[in-house]
């Protein structure tokens, strides 16, 4: 039982001594997806900043998380937008903020509030899909709002849903 009980703080130091003292994890580190309606929430004690984390998070990202990449897909920026946000409720992520891709700039925006698995620890999460020809790019952003370190957490749930996007991006069309 002791070793039941042990397993998971120790999976934990394990990563902790593995991967990277970062929480901010972005598709794009040259221009970010901002935290706009959910810069309200990330003022306080111990909250992470707003604000990309900045040249030393997106050098560390390259190092450890090297396919975490912008996702360019053959669909139309509104279609991208309906896959990621289909992807974001089927999350069951609490949607902050939505904003469809609109002419002229065809920029969609969407702001949610995701919760790490076992701890509940709230992981803010801005996507934006823009134009790109007749084609779309979608940047996606995952920042712990708590902690120096986010365990890899946010990597992962970009990646995951990055592989979503190219899934469901494939059946639009067919």
């Amino acid at each position: 039982i002791a070793a039941v009980v042990l397993a998971y703080p120790a999976y934990l130091a394990l990563q902790y001594r593995k991967l990277p003292p970062i929480h901010d994890i972005t598709t794009n580190p040259i221009d970010p997806p901002r935290f706009e309606a959910l810069s309200r929430l990330r003022t306080g004690d111990g909250t992470n900043p707003a604000a990309y984390a900045g040249l030393y998070s997106a050098e560390q990202q390259r190092i450890h998380y090297p396919d975490i990449e912008p996702v360019e897909l053959e669909i139309t920026p509104q279609q991208a937008y309906d896959v990621a946000l289909k992807l974001v409720n089927r999350r069951k992520w609490l949607i902050i903020d939505e904003r469809p891709p609109t002419p002229p700039r065809l920029i969609g925006r969407i702001e949610a509030v995701a919760r790490t698995p076992i701890m509940g620890f709230r992981e803010d999460v801005s996507i934006r899909i823009t134009a790109d020809g007749e084609d779309s790019r979608v940047d996606i952003r995952s920042a712990s709002r708590y902690f120096d370190s986010d365990l890899g957490s946010n990597a992962a749930r970009i990646a995951k849903l990055i592989e979503d996007i190219n899934e469901a991006a494939e059946h639009v069309n067919s």
